[in-house]
């Protein structure tokens, strides 16, 4: 909640005059129990912008007591307020729109300039230089230089709604013209596209992700849970945002809570026109390039079909007094991806890895030791101190085949049930030699010179992701004194990963998921007197994430059944394999060489 009190420049905006359709402290009653009802509500710092100014006569002197109007050209509400002794005038709490100015005196022309464009917290000076004549007389500006804003510090971009609508973007991702501003630039790793987090990138060499994000006025961003870092919560549609501005350094006191960027981003409303689009946009691999690396498999472009479609309509309810906004944006996409990775030939599935020594230009000699050590199998058993060197492995595995070697095992074992069985192959976990069987074979130069044991598989699949969201706004003005709007979001989507190897050890999907978010604003503003305002805004932002895990796409899979893994491992509730993660040099599917994500299953609202 913010009151704001002036005692010197000009006078706040408002008519004189009681308030007779709607009481203030109703409307404060209303919404501080609001307050008190929503959990983890966020007051809202304010979006609206300032316009003030000296009106002077043709010699340069003030002119006090003139009368100012400002019309919102688009929703016909009037601002009145008057010059005072100083000449100057002010008028605040501008929502973003066009606006009009009319200035009357006596024993002066009416001044009148329109398409003054107030943008998003934009806090601007527009001086007035009367003609002496009749009021009935009048003197219209229809040309003028540039705005500028000179009541603040503040350095960054304004994107406003021609930026939003004529300029191309990947997937559509609004955010993503944060980049239009000086100094942003995108975070090592990151992407653009709606897979990446709005606020994901790096402004005035700031640290990434710490910019605070407001949507009308309330805060769309909370902590991601691992790390310090800010994520959004809602990202609008593109075709529902009216402007966003990237604020960098210099703020006035209602911004804060961001490391040194803010995007303060405005939602459309209805106009006293009823407007209106349709819209679909289309991506599809008949117009794209094949992958390198599919490519050179031999493997097909993969399939990409994603469709954004909606529709946006806004208009009067009653006309310069109830407006409406509404939009709609679904997303279907199945996308291809392509996953390499070094997997186990077949012999290396039933234990002999003597391929390790000669596709490194390596040789066995006569006992089956490798001429390169550094691929040379031994018996982890058999090691002996040795004093002021360390452990050495003295047993070599003869041409690195577990399945005929027999370990004599540690005889300080004797006796207990961790001491090896005394048969061939007594090195191979019985688990390992059951998990390493969901390997699909290799498919790349297999049999050839080129052949590479650490990258000799690639694989397509499809992603299917679906994002259905809508926004709902009103715009109410109950007298010249209060005016109220209120804002409901709601997004929700689904998400299902390919699964790369096809089988329940797969390391690229996560299983199906469910995602999305709501979103509500509301704010009141109320002029008490000429020089006493008050704005009141709270809102509520909820995210949700939930991975139900690769378990629900194999119902049957069972790891103490089929892995043989113990029983304990089911005590979560979660059906799962363990995940398996591969060095030297091994190319891995997607981050894991095999099993289910560490991460796949995941519920998270915040």
């Amino acid at each position: 909640m913010r009151i704001d009190s002036t005692q010197e420049g000009g006078t706040r905006s408002g008519p004189r005059g009681p308030s007779r359709l709607f009481s203030p402290l109703l409307f404060c009653s209303l919404l501080f129990s609001i307050v008190g009802l929503l959990s983890n509500t966020a007051l809202a710092q304010v979006t609206s912008g300032s316009l003030t100014g000296i009106v002077n006569d043709p010699s340069g002197a003030v002119v006090p007591g003139a009368k100012i109007v400002l019309t919102d050209a688009n929703k016909g509400y009037n601002y009145t307020t008057i010059t005072d002794a100083a000449g100057r005038y002010l008028v605040t709490n501008l929502l973003p729109s066009v606006y009009k100015i009319t200035v009357e005196a006596s024993g002066f022309k009416t001044f009148t300039q329109g398409s003054i464009t107030l943008d998003v917290g934009a806090r601007v000076a527009v001086d007035v230089r009367l003609t002496l004549g009749a009021a009935t007389q009048s003197v219209e500006v229809t040309a003028a230089a540039p705005l500028l804003s000179t009541q603040d510090a503040v350095t960054g971009q304004e994107v406003d709604r021609t930026l939003i609508n004529d300029l191309p973007l990947v997937g559509r991702a609004v955010f993503d013209l944060a980049f239009l501003a000086p100094g942003v630039i995108q975070a090592p790793g990151a992407t653009f596209g709606p897979q990446n987090n709005g606020n994901n990138f790096v402004s005035n060499g700031g640290r990434n992700a710490t910019a605070e994000v407001l949507i009308d006025g309330v805060a769309a961003t909370t902590y991601e849970p691992n790390t310090g870092i800010n994520t959004v919560l809602y990202t609008p549609s593109v075709d529902a945002v009216q402007e966003f501005k990237i604020m960098q350094n210099n703020y006035t006191a209602e911004e804060g809570f961001t490391g040194n960027t803010y995007v303060n981003m405005v939602l459309r409303s209805g106009t006293n026109q009823y407007h209106g689009s349709v819209y679909d946009f289309l991506r599809n691999d008949k117009l794209d390039a094949n992958n390198f690396f599919t490519n050179k498999a031999g493997g097909k472009i993969p399939p990409l079909r994603r469709n954004q479609y909606g529709v946006t309509f806004g208009g009067p309810i009653k006309k310069d007094k109830t407006f409406f906004f509404v939009d709609w944006d679904a997303t279907r996409e199945h996308g291809g991806s392509t996953h390499n990775a070094g997997v186990p030939s077949a012999l290396e599935k039933q234990g002999d890895f003597g391929e390790l020594c000669t596709k490194n230009d390596g040789t066995f000699d006569a006992n089956g030791v490798c001429s390169n050590s550094d691929y040379q199998l031994w018996d982890p058993y058999s090691g002996q101190y040795v004093a002021g060197t360390g452990r050495v492995l003295q047993t070599p595995i003869p041409f690195n085949n577990l399945a005929t070697f027999q370990s004599a095992g540690n005889p300080n074992l004797n006796g207990t049930p961790y001491q090896l069985a005394g048969a061939p192959g007594n090195l191979i976990d019985p688990v390992a030699a059951k998990m390493i069987q969901y390997y699909p074979a290799p498919n790349v130069n297999v049999g050839t010179a080129s052949y590479d044991p650490y990258n000799n598989w690639s694989g397509s699949g499809i992603n299917v992701n679906t994002n259905d969201q809508f926004d709902v706004r009103n715009d109410q003005r109950f007298t010249d004194r209060t005016a109220f709007n209120a804002r409901f979001s709601y997004a929700q989507g689904t998400y299902h990963g390919v699964n790369c190897f096809g089988n329940a050890l797969d390391p690229c999907t996560q299983g199906p998921g469910v995602g999305g978010s709501r979103s509500i604003a509301l704010s009141l503003n109320h002029t008490f007197s000429p020089n006493t305002l008050l704005n009141v805004s709270v809102g509520f932002t909820r995210g949700l994430s939930d991975t139900k895990g690769i378990a629900k796409d194999f119902p049957s899979f069972d790891p103490v059944k089929d892995l043989g893994l113990p029983a304990y491992i089911t005590s979560s509730g979660t059906p799962a394999s363990p995940v398996v993660y591969i060095g030297g040099g091994y190319a891995q599917a997607s981050g894991a060489a095999l099993g289910a994500q560490a991460w796949s299953v995941y519920k998270n609202g915040n």
